[in-house]
This record gives C-alpha cells, sequence and structure tokens, in this order.
C-alpha cells in the first residue's frame, strides 16, 4: 500500500512513508490480517491544511466511504457547495483513478457568512466533506484525487493539491478513522419530515424570482433564525434569500435569480438541492422547479 500526496501550491513535494503505512509494514511483517485508515496526509497552505481519508472495508451496499477533511486555522472559512455569487465551490475530481469511481461527494449544513465584501455560504470552521466511492473493477483500486478549494480570512486564496491511495483489496480499516467517517456522515442535513420540510418552490409571475416556503417545527430554539439555502445544475445563479413571511408555523423567502443556463426552457424541469437550517436541526430536499427560460 502507498499514499502520498502531490501539492500544487506549496514549493516542495514530500514522499514520507506515513505512520499507517509503517502500522501495515509491521502487521505484515507479523502475519497478522491488516487494519488500517488509507490516509493520503496533509496538503498545507496558509490557513489550512486537507487531506482524503478512505475507509476500504465495503459497506453493506458494497460503496466504500471516506472523507475530504479540510482543517482550518482560526478565522479562516470556506464554502459550501453553492457559496452564491462569489466564492469558489469545493472541486473534486477522480477521473484518473483505477478500479474506482466517485458516486457523491455531500455536504453538512452550511452557515451564511458576510465577510464585509459579499455575503455568501460557507463554513467557519473545520468540516469534513463525506464521500462515497464504488469499485468499478475487481482487485486492488487507486485514488488519484485532484482537489481545488477556496479558503478566506480578510483575502480569499485558491488552495490546490493532488492525493493517491492505494486500496488494497479485502483490507480492513481501524476504528479511528471509521469513527471519523462516520461522524461526517452523521453531521449531514436529515431528511425531510412532516414537520420540518420545503412545502413550495415556484418562480413568480415574472420568472425573476424563486419563492420557497418551509414548514418549521413547533420547537424552535430561542434566537435560531431560520436560514434557506438553494444550489442548482451548473450555469444557475441566485441572490441571497431574503425573507417575506414568518406565519402560521412556516417561513417564506425570496430569491432573485442571478442568472440561468442558455439551456433552461419553460416546459422543463430543474432539480433544485434546497437545505433549511434551524438551529442545530437542518434538512435537505430536492425540489423540481419549471418554468425557468435561458435568454
Amino acid at each position: 500500500m502507498t499514499s502520498h500526496h502531490r501539492l500544487s501550491v506549496a514549493h516542495q513535494s514530500s514522499r514520507l512513508l506515513s505512520g499507517a503505512a509503517l502500522a501495515l509494514a509491521l502487521v505484515l511483517a507479523l502475519g497478522v490480517p491488516p487494519s488500517l485508515s488509507l490516509d493520503s496526509g496533509w496538503a498545507e497552505t496558509e490557513g489550512g491544511r486537507m487531506r482524503l481519508v478512505v475507509d476500504p472495508a465495503p459497506r453493506a451496499d458494497g460503496t466504500i466511504a471516506g472523507i475530504l477533511d479540510i482543517d482550518l486555522d482560526p478565522g479562516w472559512k470556506t464554502y459550501w457547495r453553492d457559496p452564491g455569487g462569489a466564492g469558489i465551490p469545493p472541486m473534486l475530481d477522480v477521473s484518473q483513478s483505477t478500479g474506482i469511481a466517485l458516486q457523491t461527494m455531500q455536504y453538512p449544513p452550511p452557515v451564511r457568512i458576510d465577510d464585509g465584501y459579499a455575503v455568501w455560504a460557507g463554513y467557519t470552521a473545520s468540516v469534513k466533506f463525506p464521500l462515497t466511492f464504488e469499485r468499478t473493477a475487481t482487485g486492488s483500486a487507486s485514488i488519484r484525487a485532484l482537489v481545488f478549494v477556496g479558503i478566506c480570512e480578510k483575502i480569499c486564496v485558491p488552495f490546490q493539491a493532488e492525493f493517491e491511495i492505494d486500496l488494497p483489496e479485502g483490507t480492513d480499516t481501524d476504528d479511528a478513522a471509521r469513527a471519523s467517517i462516520r461522524e461526517a456522515f452523521d453531521r449531514l442535513p436529515e431528511p425531510a419530515g412532516a414537520d420540518f420540510n420545503v412545502e413550495r418552490a415556484v418562480l413568480d409571475a415574472d420568472g425573476g424570482q424563486l419563492e420557497i416556503s418551509a414548514r418549521l417545527p413547533q420547537f424552535r430554539p430561542s434566537g435560531a433564525t431560520p436560514e434557506v439555502f438553494v444550489a442548482a445544475p451548473p450555469g444557475f445563479a441566485f441572490a441571497q434569500p431574503v425573507p417575506v413571511a414568518d406565519e402560521n408555523g412556516a417561513m417564506r423567502w425570496s430569491v432573485d435569480i442571478a442568472s440561468v443556463p442558455a439551456t433552461a426552457a419553460p416546459e422543463q424541469s430543474e432539480t433544485l438541492d434546497i437545505v433549511v437550517t434551524l438551529g442545530q436541526r437542518a434538512i435537505s430536499q430536492s425540489v423540481s422547479v419549471e418554468g425557468f427560460s435561458g435568454k
């Protein structure tokens, strides 16, 4: 098993044998079945660092779980999947991998950030993005990942790194890695339920605004303000949602539409992924909306 990373933003390259690799060499020498986490090692830049961690043990459905782990220094921030009009959404390209493919990259609930220059959706503390992989061939596999994110303090800087992780066949992971990955998945928004859901998402008569209404839980934590976040297919851009009404257990927002791809047509549906947060709770719901017109 080899595991290393190459930094595009640093001035040096490192190929140090990781502690996990040393542990693997030891158990192999002793004839003990290996149990390890597959960790790319940290890529570092000003304001933070990031790495990939993979649990090679297949889950019940045959998929393999992992995380993109972004560790931020105090005061630094990074972006959600759709930060708004400004920002760099995290990008993960594993197209050069062999024997394995990325099925999904998921996102914990974001917060609204006003940095004095723009208002955007992101994270003000370290964050782990859950990853789900599927093997595309039998035997060993190799993840080759190019990651590009933006991290911000007073200004925002691009952070790019390449990671490589080789996955042997039939290897278990250690409990610490499994717990870290499980924690990342546990922090994802919950599915919509009867007491907390997006009731309505439609365009107004002019097609220039998106109107979103969400049913909120009967219990609201003191001081918690409901927030809504919208992610759409490439080419769409939305302004920050503006609260319009809070009555009868529901919250309503108006969202200006900043841009629509030329391929959008009024008769076709577009799938929007909407996240609503309220204190420590958050839901994620996919909603089909018709009427967008590319101009």
